[in-house]
């Protein structure tokens, strides 16, 4: 007869698989946002590292819905990034709060959260096909992801870049504001730095 898995151990094993998917979705956009801003491998590094999660997706977002040829392909991109957003505020709960073992099995979720003047304790519990329907969520965000960055045209502000402002700003968008999404969009959230290649490459 099998032994039995030690619940802290499964519990723990649970909890690093969704950052281990959820890090893979990090990866894409990494990767849209240094294929969105032509930087080398050292300038792309420097960007991604310093800007967060939100702020990266946010500016993919609005680059891919304008350079969506149709609406057909807006609707997709709408759909990719709304459910990534989503994915993220699941993220937050599993990396912000403490776990134990459920005592019915899966992983039980506990998270202080200040808001309003007020303070709210969160209590969630995870079972295995939740983890599991999250699991597959994130693989098909994922491969969502690949699709839009390898479509995504280059469009890099004049001379090197990385963030600037924006660091310390909160992000109020979570979808393209209008059509017509012109350079000084985005410009205006960056700063010339060294790194980058040349913005007519």
């Amino acid at each position: 007869m099998a032994a039995q898995a030690d619940p802290q151990q499964q519990a723990c094993l649970l909890v690093g698989q969704f950052q281990y998917h959820f890090a893979r979705i990090e990866q894409k956009i990494d990767q849209g946002v240094i294929k969105l801003l032509a930087l080398d491998d050292k300038a792309g590094l420097i960007v991604t590292s310093s800007v967060d999660f939100a702020k990266k997706l946010n500016l993919l977002w609005a680059v891919a819905y304008e350079q969506a040829i149709n609406d057909k392909g807006r609707e997709f991109v709408d759909r990719t990034f709304k459910a990534v957003f989503q994915i993220n505020t699941d993220r937050q709960l599993v990396i912000h709060s403490s776990f134990e073992p459920a005592p019915n099995g899966g992983v039980q979720f506990k998270r202080t959260v200040p808001k309003g003047g007020r303070v709210r304790v969160e209590d969630q519990v995870w079972g295995d096909k939740k983890f599991d329907d999250q699991y597959t969520k994130m693989q098909g965000r994922a491969d969502d992801l690949d699709k839009l960055v390898d479509v995504i045209k280059p469009a890099p502000v004049e001379g090197v870049i990385t963030w600037l402002s924006a660091l310390s700003e909160p992000v109020p968008l979570h979808r393209p504001e209008s059509p017509g999404m012109r350079k000084t969009m985005y410009q205006a959230l960056f700063s010339p730095i060294p790194g980058s290649k040349k913005a007519h490459r």
